[in-house]
């Protein structure tokens, strides 16, 4: 249990530090008016910063199925291939949860996790970009 708790909060902090750099990143350039490259600039830096995330996580799942025993962790359609914990990872991160793939044991609590910071950084993401629309607006 000490090794899910410890590693669930490492992730979360990590990804919580990586979202606010590529925020401050962008929150710091000096921009004065919105078009089209800049919009696109901001979003691919903040889909970057969610796609490191989701990649975090799944490096995680794949170790640890890998290293604590595949049936006490995972059931379902799920081989040992690192595109199907990146995939489980996309499908957590993003609230989707297909269910072809799903955790069981205390990997399940690390699952919640993830898709409540997911919830949590994709709102951010949302939030800022539609703060720095309203700002260049007015």
């Amino acid at each position: 249990m000490f090794y899910f708790s410890f590693f669930t909060f490492v992730l979360v902090a990590l990804s919580i530090v990586i979202h606010g750099i590529a925020i401050n990143y962008l929150a710091i350039a000096k921009i004065k008016s919105i078009n089209y490259l800049t919009f696109a600039k901001f979003s691919l830096v903040l889909f970057c910063s969610h796609l490191a995330h989701i990649f975090l996580f799944a490096i995680f799942y794949a170790y640890s199925f890998r290293h604590l025993g595949p049936t006490e962790l995972f059931a379902g359609n799920l081989q040992d291939s690192f595109v199907d914990f990146f995939y489980f990872s996309i499908t957590t991160y993003t609230t989707l949860g297909i269910g072809d793939v799903y955790p069981l044991g205390n990997m399940r609590i690390v699952v919640g996790l993830q898709s409540l910071v997911g919830l949590m950084l994709i709102a951010w993401t949302a939030t800022f970009k539609l703060g720095y629309l309203f700002k260049i607006k007015k």
